[in-house]
């Protein structure tokens, strides 16, 4: 009987596959805060720390106020698609920042899936301030009843994205969960936008890329037809004689050319130590092996 056997590496995949999954996150969830900065008896820290390290390039304003993201395939109708607009950070000095735990978006935010519900602020018609992301890290609202900030049908693109840069209250930064409100002006009424974030919920897609390993491991008729277990070699013949483990004879009905072992799990070590395996594999029903034909186990690993 052979107790170690060889992994079949001609038929080894490794594979990558990116993953999404949609979080719905409220005010009381765990990892997620709201901080004004830079507003009432709130120190600069916050706004200084945001200014080096998202908003300039070493300097105190960010070159012509904007960074380009992706690239458009229709420019001349949506003359700012596929930029990043960083120009409101710098035209107030109080912004609200919205800090969510790695652990809700996981690598990133997917882009285009950020909204944003306020819960606190209703408008005439008690709908309450929605801001969404146009997947390029600009911030808008989509039922603001201002001059700005607003999304309407001759502005909104073919991806929910406006073509103005005035329309834009803030800035996400997908691959640190940070959500910059920076537009202090008024969202409905006598509700601004620096009113926004003491109650809400977010909704997003996270993104997250899973290595998957395939393994084939092929057992032949040959091979593996015995078994270890210590209980073959016999049997209770009372209900309180107990097992005679130490005895050389298999118990019978274990001699039987009928008897097979059943496989439960399999074990992959890495070549030369064999004491601990680094992977263990369980099945989730016993396999009988067959002494016929060849017995082949494909074992997944995601990592």
């Amino acid at each position: 009987m052979h107790v170690f056997g060889e992994i079949d590496k001609s038929s080894t995949i490794i594979e990558s596959n990116t993953v999404n999954y949609t979080q719905n996150i409220t005010t009381a969830s765990s990892g997620v805060q709201s901080i004004k900065i830079v507003s009432g008896s709130t120190n600069t820290n916050y706004w200084d720390s945001l200014n080096v390290l998202f908003y300039t390039s070493g300097s105190s304003v960010y070159g012509n106020e904007h960074k380009f993201g992706k690239p458009s395939s229709n420019l001349s109708l949506q003359p700012t698609k596929g930029e990043q607009f960083l120009t409101k950070y710098h035209g107030y000095l109080s912004s609200s920042i919205l800090q969510i735990s790695s652990k809700y978006y996981g690598e990133k935010i997917k882009e285009g899936s950020f909204t944003f519900t306020d819960l606190n602020h209703t408008n005439n018609s008690s709908n309450n301030p929605i801001i969404k992301d146009d997947g390029y890290g600009n911030l808008y609202a989509t039922n603001a009843n201002s001059n700005f900030g607003t999304l309407t049908a001759s502005s909104a693109g073919t991806n929910n994205s406006i073509s103005s840069s005035e329309n834009y209250v803030g800035n996400i930064f997908y691959d640190k969960g940070l959500a910059v409100i920076t537009e202090t002006g008024s969202w409905s009424g006598s509700i601004d936008y620096s009113d926004l974030g003491t109650n809400y919920n977010f909704k997003f897609d996270s993104v997250n890329t899973i290595n998957t390993h395939e393994y084939n491991v092929t057992l032949l008729p040959q091979d593996f037809n015995l078994t270890t277990n210590y209980s073959i070699r016999n049997v209770l013949t009372t209900d309180t004689e107990p097992l005679k483990l130490s005895t050389p004879f298999i118990g019978a009905v274990f001699t039987s050319s009928n008897w097979q072992p059943y496989i439960t799990t399999i074990n992959l070590y890495q070549d030369g130590d064999y004491d601990t395996p680094v992977i263990q594999a369980t099945l989730p029903k016993p396999i009988k092996k067959s002494d016929k034909i060849n017995t082949r186990f494909k074992i997944r690993l995601d990592i």
